[in-house]
């Protein structure tokens, strides 16, 4: 006979026991729904047979596969004796594909029983955590980061040796990867070296294992400034719509707690961007500001959110914090919430709930009287209840059959505060419920009590344990016919990090069930950080005390807490552990059936399913939310996050980590994990808080730059914690005789001031200086009160920019010895009269690329954030590369210089990566042939030297080359002109046609692939050869026939050859623009005929129109100048240098040895003194470069070649505000009616910082391609793709952060980018205000 049995719920929480009442008979199997590879699999048989005393089952588990063979099977006999439950276990192997796995029990030995259960193969068994050093990035700055692969017991995964991570920019480049990252106790761990004008935006770290992503995590790369400070705004009052009024009170303190004097302007928005009104006050620390509403505020709902801008500047330094928050105003004082001890009412059961009433800021609305209406057949009850100290009113009814509904009304009789809630009658088979309750503490290792209560007496019941998806205990109890029953359990590690139990009694044929859930708040691997102290100095040692199991893997961080306010996605927390745990045993949620929910199954005797359940499985409201004198060091190390260690926890479970704290005054977090093989992931419960402050210490207020001979004002604050007032002696200092001092002698090397500073208050300190060197002047202070017992010092460094616009000449000399011998140089140096040399410089380099690889990171400083120019990044240290692999370098620290600047260069191009494979001059436009074939023309060779070059992309960029073709064989560009020598098709597009081809010749696989493209390509060109009367296009079409050894190779040298023009030493091709470019071609093809006599001639030249750092004047220039150099110098590698060089100039004599060992050194001195005259002799035998580099300053105001220019400024708010408006235009030439990519450079004077929000372009007729920040908001670039005859203006506003007391001069220049003689120079001075350096310093 079968008798149909129906799961009744009750209660459910996630701590599972099954009761059994009265003389009922079956047996039970309970097990996981869930299979996953190379795991134990645990179900449960319980026999509450009364009919026999055992019974006895066969077990098997068959996994198959798709076409249903057998890919595993297990078979487990079990016995299980009356009133027991039987553990039975199965070990999983490893399954590589998608199986169907199916459970089978069967009866044996006369007991009828046939059940099957399908089970699902979870096949994610590993996830992934990612922690990143900060949340936000500055272009240049370097990512750090770590990867943590687990499983499903958060563990590193036994098989999983690699994994391969990917960091993306915000376009989905590929940026930098490692696809074959291997794991030390689960981690990865290595970081990224942004470049320094990156694509801005979120980024993002990918790891997979294969084609499954474990996990990501963004960051977000910006401009930013990290402020010493936080403010906040919060309602003072709980804002209600009848106020019509904000009472707000703001706060700002310092992250390391103290209070910042300053000014706040609160603005108020009641609906959208609509303004309604705006206060200032000045406050210290805290302020409170009342803001009554111009316009009625109306709720149509019980509330609504008004917007506050706070905009809070500090005092002194003008630093900006701006806060957007949104502030609730609601219609009524309280909101209730009811409690009842389950979610339906009983008929014939007394039924309790609990009302209460808590105002909007969480506190209990005690004492407060509120009238409560029950509604309901036999419970209708009115009464006015005064609520208790805790906010609460207790309600008991007494529910009958009659009694479907129950409806609960609170409301206040002087308000129209009303709450309603429904609670529905229990549709039950059975009048047998029971509950369970936790009657202990839960603590790791220690007994848990559970309390099963039942309205009816227990005959048996049976409880099972469920963790990490699988059964780590079961037990059948019997309680002797008790209605309560008190049992114990050991809360042991099989329970992390936490566990469910059930509890469930059958009568009348329904199971009847409770659950709750076991929390140990812990894991297996347990992690403790400590610190004796939570306030310390800046620059002190740190003592960590790190606690955790012998040998674990500990990563540490920590972090400027300023950062939050950016984000705190970048750091783990205990959460993220618990959801990747959370994420593995993830369950579908069934409330018609308790097991499922669980991730179980059962099945009972009788060939019955469990039946379902109609009722909400919840418990309502239990569940829980989730000496004097001493030596004083300079304060230089200002950094946002730190402590990026991992070390290892030591044989007696602990370790002692010391670390020097940055020179930051502010607030810390700290934070840690371990991993350890066989116990898993810790990690601290929360991250651990200190803040670094100082008795007495100095702010600074520096300025990014400062122009040299202009007289500043250098700025700090004084802060005095110590709670008395005290005399300060503060002392700027003279570095290595940078800084002149205002109104002191010239020989001065420090400047003492005496200033009183009282406690709690900033006081600010000012120093007169100008600025005697170009490039880098340190700052150095110090301060002391006490006599000395309390001091502090920093040091800073501020950029120092030339007054004038700086001219920069070189002279070179290639000299060179086949045997032992000595040879002589003279240089005259071309200074015009009455100039003042600023620096005179000479170099000797052991090869023609020296001064390139010395100098790759500062090889031309040029606005480059466009498409072709900012290849200066890419192409030169992809050429030193070469170079250096050619040669058989071995000089480690060049070649990582090279390949870090190459992956910057790699990061700043895919900015102008298009969607279809093309590259662009401009971000988010269509493809220029030109640009795509000059990117075609280096990735294959740069995925030669580093792994994140995606040759899909070049393939795809190559695609996108061919299909650009004309039928005749030419190539065009689409895109509007921005180089007219290379792009402009009024020459037959050889130029570009040859230059596309180029492209494809270098590339091993599009050489290939687009065979029939090139061949079509250099027969059109071959077919002009004669034609072509310019040698730039000849030189670019000479060298592509070279390449493709077509039969007119020769034939086009020659030509090209008579075109040139020779001396006794150099040979070179002029031109009216391009010459250097051209010449660079026709070196190439010499060197590729093997004619290096001819070569070195061209060298001679080229040389001789390098810069210092081995540029040429335009980046095109560069790119195939220094290509050319480093194929001679490839061809003709010096490899037996052996040589003494000295260098005269004046007085001084400086000697060098030159050995063969040093093939890629360069020496380079400073040259003092007014001889224009530079005597060089080299003895020895060997090859090199003597180069002499000087700079001049010189007044070039209102030049204008090609271009126009007009200035309008307009200083206002006491010279405060600059707003500058900026009109360009080219003027027609012979054989130009356009510029190329034109360029307006517009700098600022000194203490001035640009808004770029300001920028405005008045005519509207060019737009801006781009727009570049440079030089921390102190000069901006404007792009424009080509600039004509008509006139193009825009206005851009600047603001004044510090105070120069007499300016030089600024100005704006606009130049074209591809013709240096083209450009236009405009000054503008900041008008003087008539006041002296002293009142300044007042």
């Amino acid at each position: 006979m079968r008798h149909p049995l129906v799961i009744m719920p009750w209660y459910v929480r996630m701590l599972v026991v099954i009761s059994l009442l009265g003389s009922s008979w079956g047996v039970l199997v309970v097990g996981p729904k869930f299979v996953r590879s190379n795991q134990e699999y645990a179900c449960v048989i319980s026999n509450f047979n009364s009919g026999s005393s055992k019974v006895n089952l066969m077990l098997h588990m068959e996994g198959f596969s798709k076409n249903q063979t057998s890919v595993f099977a297990i078979r487990k006999p079990v016995d299980v004796r009356r009133f027991m439950s039987r553990i039975v276990s199965f070990d999983i192997p490893n399954i590589a594909s998608p199986v169907d796995i199916k459970l089978t029990m069967v009866g044996q030995r006369g007991f009828s029983f046939h059940e099957e259960e399908h089970l699902v193969h979870r096949s994610k068994s590993i996830s992934g955590l990612i922690q990143i050093d900060k949340p936000v990035f500055r272009p240049g700055d370097l990512v750090k980061f770590r990867a943590i692969v687990l499983d499903t017991e958060l563990k590193p995964p036994a098989r999983i040796k690699s994994v391969n991570v990917t960091i993306q920019d915000p376009h989905q480049n590929k940026i930098r990867g490692w696809p074959v990252a291997k794991l030390y106790a689960g981690v990865f761990e290595n970081d990224l070296q942004l470049a320094p004008a990156p694509l801005l935006g979120v980024w993002n770290i990918t790891v997979q294992v294969g084609e499954e992503q474990l996990v990501f995590k963004t960051f977000e790369v910006k401009e930013y400034v990290l402020t010493s400070y936080d403010v906040q705004v919060m309602p003072s009052v709980i804002p209600l719509v009848e106020h019509q009024t904000l009472n707000l009170t703001i706060v700002a303190n310092y992250h390391f707690g103290k209070p910042v004097q300053g000014v706040a302007k609160v603005e108020l928005y009641l609906v959208d961007d609509t303004l309604d009104q705006k206060k200032e006050l000045t406050m210290y620390g805290m302020g409170q500001v009342e803001l009554r509403f111009n316009e009625l505020l109306e709720l149509y709902e019980d509330q609504q959110d008004v917007r506050v801008k706070l905009t809070f500047t500090e005092q002194h330094t003008n630093r900006t914090v701006v806060k957007e928050q949104a502030i609730t105003v609601y219609k009524h004082p309280y909101r209730a919430q009811l409690t009842k001890e389950s979610p339906q009412f009983r008929p014939g059961t007394p039924f309790k709930c609990t009302l209460t009433l808590i105002y909007h800021d969480g506190r209990p609305a005690g004492h407060v009287p509120f009238f409560v209406n029950v509604e309901g057949e036999d419970v209708d009850h009115q009464q006015t209840y005064t609520t208790g100290r805790d906010g609460t009113i207790k309600l008991l009814m007494r529910p009958t059959e009659l009694t479907e509904t129950i409806d609960i009304t609170v409301s206040e009789d002087n308000s129209e505060f009303t709450y309603t809630e429904r609670i529905e009658k229990v549709h039950a088979d059975t009048n047998v419920f029971l509950k369970l309750e936790l009657k202990s503490p839960i603590k790791l290792g220690k007994l848990i009590r559970l309390m099963v209560t039942c309205n009816e007496r227990m005959t048996f019941f049976i409880y099972y344990v469920v963790s990490k998806g699988n059964i780590v205990d079961a037990g059948f109890v019997r309680p002797n016919r008790q209605t309560k029953f008190m049992f114990q359990l050991t809360a042991s590690e099989k329970m992390i990090p936490k566990a469910h139990i059930f509890v469930a009694t059958v009568s009348q044929d329904v199971v009847v069930w409770d659950s709750l859930e076991i929390d140990l708040k812990q894991f297996s691997n347990h992690l403790d950080i400590i610190i004796d102290e939570k306030e310390l100095k800046p620059g002190q040692e740190i003592e960590l005390l790190l606690k955790g199991r012998p040998s674990a893997y500990v990563g540490l961080a920590a972090y400027d807490k300023g950062l939050l306010a950016h984000s705190k996605q970048h750091d783990l927390f205990w959460e993220d552990v618990m959801q990747v745990f959370d994420t593995f045993h993830a369950t579908d949620q069934n409330e018609f059936d308790v097991f499922n929910s669980m991730g179980l199954f059962a099945r009972l005797s009788g060939g019955n399913r469990i039946g379902a359940s109609p009722t909400t499985t919840e418990r309502f409201g239990s569940a829980a939310s989730r000496p004097i004198s001493r030596l004083v060091a300079y304060r230089t190390n200002f950094l946002e996050s730190w402590l990026w260690q991992n070390v290892s926890i030591g044989r007696t479970g602990s370790r002692t980590v010391h670390e020097v704290l940055p020179d930051t005054t502010t607030s810390w977090y700290l934070t840690g994990f371990s991993i350890d093989p066989v116990y898993g992931l810790g990690i601290i419960k929360k991250p651990i808080q200190f803040t670094t402050v100082q008795p007495f210490y100095i702010v600074d207020s520096l300025p990014y730059s400062i122009k040299r001979g202009e007289a500043a004002v250098l700025q700090f604050t004084l802060f005095n914690n110590l709670g008395a007032e005290y005399i300060a002696d503060v002392t700027l200092y003279n570095v290595a005789n940078q800084t002149e001092f205002i109104e002191r002698p010239d020989k001065d090397l420090s400047y003492t001031k005496s200033v009183s500073v009282p406690p709690k208050v900033g006081v600010p300190i000012s120093f007169g200086v100008k600025a005697r060197k170009l490039g880098e002047m340190v700052v150095r202070i110090k301060a002391s009160i006490m006599t000395g017992k309390e001091t502090d010092a920093m040091e800073k460094v501020i950029r120092v920019m030339p007054e004038n616009i700086m001219f920069e000449k070189t002279e070179t000399r290639f000299f060179s010895m086949e045997e032992y011998g000595k040879q002589e140089l003279t240089i005259s140096l071309d200074i015009p009269k009455n100039i003042s040399t600023v620096q005179i410089e000479c170099r000797i380099s052991s090869n023609l690329l020296s001064p390139v690889i010395h100098n790759l990171d500062s090889l031309l400083d040029v606005p480059s954030a466009s498409g072709a120019p900012s290849m200066i990044n890419f192409i030169p240290p992809l050429v030193v590369l070469d170079y250096l692999k050619a040669v058989s370098s071995t000089t480690t620290h060049l070649i990582e210089k090279a390949t870090g600047l190459l992956r910057n260069g790699y990061q700043l191009e895919l900015k102008y990566r298009q969607r279809d494979g093309s590259f662009s001059n401009w971000r988010d436009s269509k493809g220029s042939v030109f640009v795509t074939a000059l990117v075609g023309t280096s990735l294959e060779a740069a995925s030669k030297h580093i792994t994140e070059v995606d040759l899909t992309l070049v393939d795809r960029l190559f695609e996108w080359l061919a299909a650009k073709q004309h039928s005749s064989g030419r190539f065009d560009e689409e895109q509007p002109i921005t180089y007219h020598s290379l792009q402009g098709g009024s020459r037959n597009g050889i130029a570009l046609t040859s230059f596309v081809l180029i492209a494809f010749l270098q590339n091993t696989k599009a050489s290939v692939q687009h065979r029939s493209i090139i061949e079509k390509g250099i027969q059109y060109v071959a077919n002009q050869l004669e034609s072509i009367a310019d040698v730039y296009d000849l030189s670019l079409a000479t060298y592509a026939l070279m390449l493709a050894d077509h039969r007119q190779k020769s034939s086009a040298l020659n030509k090209l050859i008579e075109l040139g023009i020779a001396t006794n030493e150099t040979r070179y091709w002029p031109r009216h623009t391009a010459s250097i470019e051209t010449t660079a071609y026709a070196l190439l093809s010499l060197v590729h005929a093997k004619r290096y006599a001819d070569g070195i001639m061209v060298m001679h030249w080229l040389v001789n129109q390098q810069s210092a750092t081995g540029s040429f004047p335009r980046t095109q220039d560069t790119f195939m100048g220094i290509r050319a150099l480093a194929a001679l110098s490839e061809a003709i590698a010096p490899q037996k240098n052996d040589y003494t060089a000295i260098v005269l100039h004046g007085k001084a004599r400086k000697v060098y040895k030159v050995a063969a060992s040093e093939a890629n050194q360069e020496y380079r001195d400073e040259l003092s003194g007014d001889s224009k005259l530079v005597r060089f002799s080299a003895n020895g035998r060997g090859f090199g470069m003597l180069t002499v580099a000087f700079q001049y300053g010189i007044d070039v105001r209102n030049i204008e070649h090609g271009f126009s220019l007009r200035l309008v400024d307009q200083f206002s708010n006491e010279a405060y505000t600059l707003q500058l408006q900026v009109c360009t235009s080219f003027s027609p030439q012979l054989m130009h009616t356009r510029s190329n990519l034109a360029l307006v450079e517009v700098n600022f004077p000194s203490g001035y910082v640009v808004n770029r929000k300001s920028l405005v372009d008045e005519t509207r007729r060019n737009p801006f391609k781009d727009v570049e920040v440079r030089y921390g908001q102190t000069s901006l670039v404007i792009y424009y793709e080509t600039l004509g005859p008509e006139e193009n203006c825009f206005s851009v506003t600047a603001n004044r952060l510090f105070r120069v007391a007499f300016h030089r001069q600024a100005y704006v220049m606009v130049h074209d980018t591809y013709d240096e003689k083209f450009r236009a120079i405009k000054f503008y001075q900041v008008p003087h205000d008539g006041a002296d350096i002293q009142s300044y310093l007042d």
